[in-house]
């Protein structure tokens, strides 16, 4: 019973890529990740470090601000005074209090207080005084005025409202921006004589540094990318030709070994150094394995040679067999045979004629 031969699976065709250029994708790859890494751990640093000196300034201004803050006034303020058309008041205690806020802001320009109380509803805060009450013209949140969670008023008050109610001092460390640039706030609660929590300062501290800071880092990298795969280009090609020169050398003799000619210097492969490497030995290994190569070459070439005297030999001897045992060749041998008896009788009998005249 035949068995069924398995067809051979085709072979794959490969696609050659030189060992230089392997070198220059992984010696690439690996600086992308390393840069890639190196990046991110630097921008991240440098970024939490720039966020966490902002901060620290943000919260110097507020407690250094809500020190000099009499809650009396303040909550006295926001329950017995007027606001004039121009939604400010001239209360001398509004003036007063104004006045304070907008002497931080000219110590800190980066700094933009205001101080509120609870509002009217539940999830509501009026603004009491403002450090831009005393801009030209006026700036900022004005004199009583209610500030909700309705979109485009005053955004999200969980922020404003935790510092009243949980007394605690409250930094909003995420960046926001607006159309006057980017922020950072805070918040710290006012108390008045007895202890109660009245209000909040709040600040909004101005966060361009940090943003100063990234784009600083985007611009530096871009530069240094720039710069560091150049380099890394043209030592990689370096490295890479070093690397592979000796090898192609390697590839060209073995195809001329491959051809018969055994004559190739290898000492050209690799220049003569102090030091060795695999290179080295595999030139090494190279030279033994072409003398080895040759010698049997040699050998295997006088075997045939001789073989071939031998089969010539054996040739002849059978075309000497096939005409000795031809017919032909028979008939004329016994015709000479008789040929050669018949004169030796002749001779014979001539002699012994000679003899008997005698």
């Amino acid at each position: 019973m035949t068995q069924a031969v398995a067809a051979a699976p085709p072979a794959r065709r490969q696609v050659f890529i030189s060992l230089r250029f392997k070198l220059i994708i992984a010696f690439t790859v690996l600086f992308s990740v390393v840069f890639a890494a190196s990046y991110y751990w630097f921008y991240t640093s440098s970024v939490e470090r720039a966020l966490a000196r902002v901060t620290e300034d943000l919260n110097v201004v507020l407690t250094g601000a809500a020190a000099k803050i009499n809650g009396d006034d303040v909550q006295q303020l926001a329950a017995t005074g007027k606001a004039n058309a121009d939604g400010y008041t001239d209360d001398p205690r509004y003036q007063a209090h104004v006045q304070w806020l907008y002497t931080v802001h000219q110590l800190d320009p980066r700094a933009s207080l205001y101080t509120f109380v609870a509002g009217p509803g539940k999830r509501e805060i009026t603004f009491v005084g403002s450090s831009g009450a005393l801009d030209n013209p006026p700036t900022g949140a004005k004199f009583l005025q209610v500030c909700t969670e309705a979109p485009d008023d005053c955004g999200d008050l969980s922020q404003n409202l935790q510092a009243i109610s949980t007394g605690q001092l409250v930094d909003q460390t995420d960046i926001y921006s607006d159309g006057f640039g980017n922020w950072i706030s805070g918040y710290v609660p006012l108390k008045n004589s007895s202890g109660v929590i009245i209000g909040a300062l709040g600040v909004d501290f101005q966060a361009d540094y940090v943003a100063q800071v990234r784009q600083s880092i985007v611009n530096s990298v871009v530069v240094a990318f720039i710069l560091a795969y150049s380099i890394l280009f043209v030592t990689v090609w370096f490295i890479s030709r070093t690397l592979s020169k000796p090898i192609i050398s390697l590839t060209r003799v073995a195809r001329h070994i491959g051809e018969g000619n055994y004559t190739q210097d290898l000492s050209q492969v690799k220049p003569p150094g102090f030091t060795k490497d695999e290179i080295d030995t595999l030139t090494g290994v190279f030279e033994i394995m072409v003398a080895k190569v040759a010698k049997r070459e040699e050998v295997l070439k006088q075997q045939v040679a001789d073989l071939q005297i031998i089969l010539d030999h054996s040739k002849r001897d059978e075309q000497v067999k096939e005409i000795v045992e031809n017919d032909f060749f028979q008939s004329l041998q016994s015709k000479a045979y008789e040929m050669r008896s018949r004169r030796q009788t002749q001779e014979t009998e001539s002699d012994n004629s000679g003899i008997s005249k005698g």
